[in-house]
């Protein structure tokens, strides 16, 4: 096995998740195909006027995306498949659907993933509308700003942002594809639901049953859910609420204060969050302030919320089951208090509009969307509030808003698992072998009398995976035992011959029933064991085929030496016998097949 690392997330989280290359036994598999939106950071907003900003080294044009794992795996060739598991993860893929070297490639994304990330993708293409009317539409070919002494310019600007580039090679900046491209993309998925597994055409469901646990958390004797309270602890949970009720303080005092609230978060999860505990902020100080959600998605992901209870925590799902709201926007919408739109010009909003006030709006990359515009707004205002998530260079970010009188906090939100958790989790999962990146090598150091060791890997090379599993167990079907007819070989092996599909769930395999059966007559014998050639003899013989051995004589002959027997009728043949296998020259088919039988009759069949 062999594995690549695209791209690295380089400390973006979930805005910017990692990607690589697996090699497996002939198959090429792409795990994720995010786009690095940072990028986004060396163009300039959209401009009021023609040139009414100082956007200093920013380039002013349509911008394009980097997305280097779309670049990498287009040059490597076509794939078998994409797995991707996150909305993130998806928003490159349309880049590869649209090459006709992907026509074939299988596309496994789980529901979650491929609705958000569709809307996702959905509100990119919309945002970049808004350049496309302002410089007009993309041209064939590369635009002016990569070209001669601007190459420079813009590298410089790129590594301001913390993006990695091999000398003047800008092929990672990609124009933005189309809706077009969205829809053919999402065609060619196959959505992987809740608790469902999928191995090559053979989908593991309800309807197959499994002898081992359905879950890698029971494995070890404890329970399941004591298992995830040890992996997410109080404290996480604890710190987290914290933090959003420190942000829900600042956006309490800047009202009071008289300014408004932006908010240009993309992680819809923390904008649940953040809306909850405002309602009760604003709520517990009785304070009456219009808060607007400006997205070209945002009714549709409010309403995705109610859409997949199945991946949402224990306790909002019993909420569920309570007949109560699963966030508490729903009562906020009901109330009023919460207000959604699809652009900043749109007719109810002009209505609506009153500040000070809170908005939530796109881009976090302040490129994009209603945020550039609100910030513009807003920026000479010190009773304001910007909210911005940490991870993106903040000093690039609001290069083109300066000066700045906007009181800016910026926030860090749980992302992946902590470097504390890594030992528990490994300990829970018992890996043999470990693939970690080498940038955070020092974060885990390796220690005295770990079950399993580790393999370190860098982006841009491929380290080969030795295979340290030399067996494993396979599990038969019930149905499939009670048909098998065994064939005693000694006191301790029996041997036995069946067709079946093989399915993988946790990590264990199975071999369930095929879909059809052929009948025990049509079923061609299995041989085993070495023919002995005074047997093969006597048996050719038996069967009224004419044969000699040179060898019939030689008694000293050594046993494992190969043997030949000349047949001259029914017709010419040969037949060599040796240790490993007995092999049949004719020309005669009909010979053949006489020969065949006359030494299968010698042979222990299955």
């Amino acid at each position: 096995m062999k594995l690549t690392c695209l791209d690295t997330s380089d400390g973006g989280g979930y805005y910017m998740p990692a990607s690589h290359l697996l090699e497996l036994e002939g198959l090429r598999i792409l795990l994720d195909c995010p786009i690095d939106l940072s990028a986004l950071t060396v163009f300039s907003p959209v401009p009021l006027g023609a040139f009414s900003d100082d956007v200093g080294d920013l380039i002013r044009a349509v911008p394009y995306y980097r997305s280097p794992t779309a670049v990498a795996a287009a040059k490597a060739g076509g794939l078998d498949a994409v797995l991707v598991s996150s909305a993130t993860g998806l928003l490159g893929l349309p880049f590869l659907t649209r090459l006709p070297s992907f026509v074939n490639t299988k596309v496994y994304v789980t529901d979650v993933a491929a609705s958000m990330g569709r809307l996702m993708m959905t509100e990119l293409v919309e945002m970049h509308r808004e350049f496309v009317r302002c410089y007009g539409p993309d041209m064939d070919g590369s635009p002016v700003w990569i070209e001669g002494e601007k190459v420079k310019k813009l590298l410089s600007v790129l590594q301001k942002s913390g993006v990695e580039y091999d000398g003047d090679d800008l092929s990672a900046l990609l124009p933005l594809y189309s809706l077009a491209n969205i829809e053919e993309c999402m065609q060619k998925i196959q959505h992987v639901k809740y608790g469902e597994e999928n191995m090559g055409e053979h989908m593991v469901d309800e309807t197959n049953t499994f002898p081992f646990s359905d879950s890698v958390f029971r494995d070890v004797g404890i329970a399941e859910g004591g298992n995830i309270k040890y992996l997410c602890s109080n404290d996480d949970i604890t710190e987290e609420i914290e933090r959003i009720s420190f942000i829900c303080s600042c956006i309490n005092d800047a009202i009071n204060s008289g300014g408004s609230v932006l908010i240009p978060i993309g992680r819809f999860s923390v904008i649940l969050l953040l809306l909850e505990h405002m309602s009760e902020t604003l709520h517990s100080s009785n304070m009456k302030v219009p808060i607007f959600m400006i997205s070209e998605i945002a009714e549709e992901m409010m309403a995705f919320t109610n859409a997949l209870p199945e991946w949402l925590c224990k306790s909002r799902q019993e909420k569920l089951f309570s007949g109560e709201a699963l966030f508490g926007h729903v009562e906020l919408l009901k109330e009023g208090k919460l207000s959604l739109f699809p652009h900043l010009y749109s007719k109810g909003l002009l209505a609506a509009w009153k500040e000070p006030c809170i908005v939530f709006c796109p881009h976090w990359s302040l490129r994009h969307g209603p945020a550039v515009h609100l910030l513009r707004r807003w920026r000479a205002d010190k009773r304001c509030l910007l909210v911005l998530e940490q991870g993106v260079d903040a000093e690039l970010t609001l290069e083109p808003f300066m000066p700045l009188a906007i009181q800016v906090l910026g926030c860090s939100f749980l992302s992946g698992i902590k470097v504390g958790k890594i030992d528990s989790l490994l300990g829970l999962l018992k890996p043999k072998l470990v693939l970690f990146p080498e940038g955070l090598k020092s974060l885990c150091p390796v220690k005295e009398k770990q079950p399993w060791s580790f393999l370190y890997y860098s982006k841009g090379k491929t380290v080969e995976v030795p295979n340290i599993r030399e067996e494993f167990e396979v599990r038969l079907a019930t149905e499939l035992a009670f048909g098998l007819q065994p064939r005693q070989l000694d006191k301790t092996i029996a041997v036995a011959k069946l067709r079946a599909k093989l399915l993988v769930s946790n990590g264990q395999y199975m071999l369930a029933p095929a879909k059809s059966q052929p009948e025990q007559s049509e079923r061609h014998l299995l041989h085993r064991e070495t023919v002995d050639p005074s047997r093969a003899l006597s048996a050719l013989q038996e069967k009224g085929i004419v044969c000699s051995s040179p060898a019939d004589d030689d008694n000293s002959a050594p046993t494992d030496r190969e043997r030949t027997i000349s047949v001259t009728s029914p017709g010419e043949a040969l037949v060599k016998v040796a240790s490993e296998r007995t092999t049949i020259y004719c020309d005669d088919e009909k010979t053949a097949e006489h020969i065949y039988d006359a030494l299968r009759s010698i042979c222990n069949g299955i």
